[in-house]
């Protein structure tokens, strides 16, 4: 994808005393607005590099050699201009807005949506601050026999995804099987939260009606809330993405890395992505989907609030894993940590102001200050742009809108 006008224009901008201050080029002089260096381009003695501040612009006036800040970072780094405009994103956190026309290649009216919400991504560069905090959490699980013991498909939510048309009964079981939903005895769905290493954290107890839309006179109930008087007393909750478990069930390995590297190749092509222009500081860019160890490759994650659009988009969708936070409020940036190595899209639910587009937003932001991400974090707003007032007002999410 070529970079824009508009982007080009951000990343122009980016003032060009703090570039040279990055690349280690001393100025000299003491005005405010011009000051001096030794040019590169040639064996320079004295200082006959100008450098302008007010045009965020430089030039030798030996030479004649000179341009902006992108120019700059290439001939002085010896990067490609692509090269060099990651170095910049990357180094003054620069949020890029992609802007490439929806994509027409899918005639299917979900694929064609979808498609379209990701070519359209804010996107965060994928280094941002020199901040890395590497959370050590001491998890008590509860006991992994509850999983087990609870799973059943006569949950109301169940139920009703079938019959309101959101599932067919075979991607239905498929899906319970994979996020392993339980059910209580009040007939409520249990969400359990099962992390990357296979720890049961808590679970949700959720109550839907039969349109498959939440019960909200009946309150959602946290299984650790329920077994207080039996957890261990060292228990502290450290809730974890919904579905986070899949990564290590669903891990691609070395023996179906081409059909993995087919499915993002196929990805990048529908999605626009950016990924091959804008590498991650993290190192060279490597193939798609190449383990970076005997057993490891990248997924694509999208996550969403509810479980229920999880579930039901991870049939729609599944060269995804989905997961879920569970609530505009539960989406913490420490959510994404396990996340790290990971391609991540954010779909945020909406509303008539915009508040929780914001609100995701921010805590990206904040992931991308606190963590170091393999690659690039994206929000869509694809919501933002394309739900009419009334389904704003409604505060839809993802499947509200495709299902429309």
């Amino acid at each position: 994808m070529m970079i824009d006008d508009l982007n080009l224009k951000r990343i122009r901008e980016i003032p060009i005393f703090d570039v040279c201050s990055k690349l280690g080029i001393s100025l000299y002089g003491m005005g405010k607005l011009t000051k001096r260096a030794k040019c590169w381009y040639h064996d320079d003695k004295h200082p006959s590099m100008h450098v302008n501040k007010k045009k965020n612009i430089y030039k030798c006036f030996v030479c004649g050699k000179g341009g902006d800040v992108i120019k700059l970072v290439q001939d002085y780094e010896n990067k490609t201009f692509p090269e060099a405009c990651d170095w910049l994103v990357n180094e003054f956190h620069i949020v890029l807005i992609d802007s490439e026309p929806l994509s027409a290649e899918n005639s299917s009216k979900l694929n064609s949506k979808l498609n379209n919400s990701e070519t359209n991504s804010v996107k965060f560069p994928s280094k941002a601050g020199s901040i890395s905090v590497q959370s050590v959490q001491s998890v008590v699980p509860l006991s992994p026999d509850l999983v087990p013991r609870s799973l059943s498909l006569d949950s109301q939510f169940c139920k009703s995804a079938i019959s309101a048309g959101y599932l067919t009964d075979s991607q239905l079981r498929h899906a319970a099987a994979r996020y392993r939903l339980g059910c209580s005895k009040d007939g409520g769905v249990i969400f359990w939260q099962i992390d990357d290493q296979q720890r049961v954290r808590t679970g949700k107890i959720m109550y839907y009606q039969p349109d498959c839309h939440r019960d909200k006179e009946r309150h959602p109930t946290w299984v650790h809330a329920l077994m207080k008087d039996t957890l261990p007393p060292n228990f502290d909750l450290h809730p974890c993405l919904f579905g986070l478990h899949l990564l290590t069930l669903e891990q691609p390995t070395a023996g179906n890395s081409s059909k993995s590297n087919s499915k993002f190749n196929n990805y990048e092509n529908n999605f626009g992505t950016n990924f091959a222009q804008f590498p991650s500081k993290a190192g060279p860019l490597p193939s798609a989907f190449t383990p970076q160890t005997s057993d490891f490759s990248p997924q694509t994650i999208a996550i969403v609030e509810s479980e229920k659009t999880a579930i039901i988009l991870s049939e729609k969708f599944p060269d995804f894993i989905w997961l879920s936070c569970g609530g505009l409020q539960m989406f913490k940036p420490e959510l994404l940590e396990p996340l790290l190595q990971h391609r991540i899209i954010i779909f945020p639910d909406t509303d008539p102001q915009g508040e929780a587009f914001r609100q995701w937003t921010q805590v990206a932001l904040d992931a991308q200050r606190l963590y170091k991400f393999r690659y690039s974090l994206r929000v869509s707003p694809l919501l933002e742009q394309h739900a009419t007032p009334e389904q704003k007002e409604a505060k839809i999410d993802l499947v509200d809108f495709l299902f429309k």
